[in-house]
């Protein structure tokens, strides 16, 4: 608006593909079949069965050609180096004009883009009015950097505005001191190079904080106490939107500033609707039908600039005369957000935590769901992708720690858990990409449905809670496709089909696990934490199988196990949808190696080694063995009491009894060795233990081909020697093949 646009479509008939430029370049090709030739006697201009597809406005020149331009032609027209003239329709010969007004005006002043600068004057005010003056019309108080500058000021307002000596000089400046005394700034925190003192200024003390201009210079003065006159310069025609109207036709919708008088400002759009002051009362009129739409409510300062209370004279978006509606007059860009008083700031910045708003606007009105009157908590919404389908839930775990019990067969979960869902019944507002900033507060949480999922595997009723503990957020996963023209808090709207809803909490919860301790210690559990949503079956809600995760940020080392990567398992057999997540723990074997296992091997060297003894000395033999047994026992008892009960045999068990057994084994060959000794022997008038006797020839050798008990003793020795070492080893070969597989 207020802008002019070279505009031009081609049409290529071989190609099938339409062109558009915007001033000179191109900006889209679409393909489209028109099917027929393009003819006819006439061309009407502006005719349309509705309003919205009405033309209004000024309109330079139309032509058509019965070619397709090339670009560098288009470029010369945009570009106003060429003037030419449609060979099918020209501008200049054949148009009858109804309800125009036509002016003709030459090429180079048409092409001229020279911006011209506009002043708005206004007489002695306070600075903090002057402030919110020049920012609700689109600019900040004037600054001039030079002498000459200010003299040019001087002299355009005695021209502007002959015989009115109210200001003439004596203008308030952007420039203060209020962060740091002595340290003058511009509004936007700027520190300039040149500051235009006169002589002996800045003479103020602390209270002095604002700065005017003066004929010869500058001097601070108070800002409180002193009443200054206001130059606000634009560069250009500042284009304002009336928000809040509900109107569908931009002519309706934007105005524009003039001045006639010092101090005077009124509003005009190309439409049909104006903002003036009248009586000394703003109103707002639709001049094509001579009616007072509303009238402004009285504020200070008295100007209709930013949001603004307005009596209804006529329904307003279906609201009825007499009303109180809230209307919003803004220079600012659609995407900055008009704070109350008029000023601009990035629309990024509105609801996100902080003043940014010199009146604090932009944190009012931050409601983040709109609901449907017809909304009822109890129901869950349906599926947007087919309303006869299941909605998808997605569930999203996050352990922080985790700890297991073997003895007890329980796992204690210390996790956040998220639920994540669609509800197309809802509208967001001012959604951040940020998720932090759309948290919802409380008491809205409690007006919207959520999920409940219930703990299965645990000991009581645990399920999820929506509570104090509870976070709730929506999630921006696309960008605002409108904003809410009726709204005059310049509300975009997301809707709830594309953005979700996500809610977490913390939990810390007990799951009963089925461990199978057959390979224990060198076993690998799966315990689970089984999920069921039970706030409608299955055909209703169901575990969203592509967006679920679940992740362990806690030590993968624990105490006895080392925690693998989780895993999902999906079970819809019953009426609710379930989902496992199954958490892998692969138990470390290096305590049981360091406490069971090496020194059991040891007692068996020792009670192996006892075999090697002196076949005399059965006491030491038998006491030795029978020690290494009773240590082994001991262990044994101890390693069962640490370990759940179970009917079947665990591998440490098979162990235990193997070494119980071994040692048993070598128990026996001293018993029967010492019997056989027993048999060959006297016993020795001069010493204790036993003598054995050869049978032997009257020279003392022995008699060939005899055996004796003593070598018979030798042969059992060895055989338990052997023996002893062959179950071994074939025990060790079979225990351990069977562990690897």
């Amino acid at each position: 608006m207020f802008r002019w646009y070279h505009i031009c479509f081609t049409y290529d008939h071989s190609k099938k593909l339409i062109g558009t430029y915007i001033n000179g370049k191109l900006n889209n090709y679409q393909e489209y079949d028109i099917g027929r030739p393009i003819f006819g006697n006439y061309a009407s201009l502006g005719q349309g069965d509705t309003p919205e597809r009405s033309f209004s406005g000024d309109l330079t020149q139309v032509n058509v050609w019965d070619r397709a331009l090339a670009e560098d032609e288009i470029r010369s027209i945009a570009h106003c180096k060429d003037d030419p003239q449609g060979n099918y329709i020209s501008w200049e010969v054949g148009w009858t004009y109804k309800n125009v007004t036509s002016y003709d005006i030459s090429l180079t002043k048409l092409c001229d883009n020279e911006k011209v600068t506009n002043h708005f004057w206004f007489p002695e005010i306070t600075f903090e009015t002057a402030q919110y003056l020049c920012q609700s019309l689109g600019t900040q108080l004037t600054q001039p950097t030079t002498l000459e500058a200010i003299a040019y000021l001087n002299t355009l307002a005695e021209t502007t505005y002959p015989g009115d000596g109210r200001c003439t000089w004596d203008y308030w400046t952007s420039l203060t001191d209020f962060k740091e005394e002595g340290v003058w700034r511009y509004y936007d925190g700027q520190i300039p190079d040149i500051l235009l003192w006169e002589r002996q200024e800045p003479n103020g003390l602390h209270y002095e904080n604002c700065a005017v201009i003066f004929p010869v210079g500058m001097a601070d003065i108070d800002c409180k106490t002193n009443r200054k006159c206001v130059e606000c310069t634009l560069t250009g025609q500042q284009r304002f939107s009336l928000q809040g109207t509900c109107e569908n036709e931009l002519r309706n919708i934007f105005l524009i500033a003039y001045q006639d008088a010092i101090g005077e400002v009124y509003f005009m759009g190309y439409g049909a609707y104006f903002i003036r002051k009248q009586a000394g009362q703003w109103i707002w009129v639709d001049d094509v039908k001579n009616q007072t739409i509303a009238r402004m409510e009285e504020i200070k300062p008295y100007y209709p600039m930013g949001r603004r209370w307005w009596v209804l004279q006529r329904a307003v978006c279906g609201q009825e005369p007499g009303g109180r509606r809230r209307l919003l007059l803004s220079p600012c860009q659609y995407d900055e957000f008009t704070c109350d008083d008029g000023t601009c700031i990035p629309h990024l910045e509105r609801c996100d935590l902080k003043y940014d708003c010199r009146d604090n606007s932009d944190e009012a009105q931050c409601n983040l769901v709109l609901k449907p009157e017809d909304y009822q908590k109890h129901l869950p919404p349906r599926s947007t992708r087919n309303s006869s389908e299941s909605l998808p839930i997605a569930l999203s775990v996050s352990v922080d720690t985790l700890s297991v019990d073997t003895l007890s067969s329980t796992m204690e979960v210390s996790y956040e858990l998220m639920l994540t869902w669609e509800d197309s019944r809802l509208q967001y507002l001012n959604l951040k990409v940020d998720n932090t900033l759309n948290i919802l507060p409380d008491e809205t949480v409690h007006n919207l449905w959520t999920p409940e999922v219930s703990f299965v595997n645990t000991n009581d009723n645990y399920h999820t809670h929506v509570d104090a503990d509870a976070t709730m957020t929506i999630d921006r996963r696309a960008e605002t496709k409108a904003r809410d023209e009726a709204a005059p808090e310049e509300v975009d709207v997301y809707p709830g089909i594309v953005n979700t809803l996500s809610i977490k909490r913390k939990y810390g919860t007990v799951y009963m696990c089925d461990f199978n301790l057959e390979l224990y210690p060198f076993d690998v559990q799966q315990c689970t934490m089984h999920f069921r949503i039970t706030s409608a079956s299955k055909s209703f809600l169901s575990f969203d199988a592509i967006n679920s995760s679940a992740k362990y940020l806690g030590k993968t080392i624990l105490r006895e196990y080392r925690v693998g990567k989780f895993e999902f398992t999906y079970e819809d057999s019953g009426m609710f949808s379930e989902v496992k997540v199954r958490v892998p723990l692969v138990r470390l074997y290096g305590y049981a190696i360091l406490n069971i296992y090496i020194p059991t091997l040891v007692l068996l060297v020792i009670s192996y080694v006892t075999l090697f003894f002196r076949a005399s000395i059965f006491d030491v033999r038998m006491m030795g063995s029978l020690t290494v047994q009773l240590v082994i026992a001991t262990l044994f008892s101890q390693v069962s009491a640490s370990l759940p009960k179970t009917s079947y045999f665990k591998m440490v068990d098979v162990w235990l009894l193997f070494c119980i057994t071994i040692t048993f084994l070598v128990i026996i060959f001293h018993a029967i060795i010492d019997s056989i000794l027993y048999q060959s022997t006297k016993v020795s008038p001069i010493g204790s233990g036993w003598m054995s006797e050869r049978k032997s020839t009257n020279d003392g050798k022995s008699i060939p081909g005899t055996t004796t008990y003593t070598d018979i003793g030798n042969r059992m020795v060895l055989l338990a020697k052997v023996v002893v070492m062959i179950v071994f080893i074939l025990f060790n070969m079979v225990y351990w093949l069977y562990i690897i597989s």
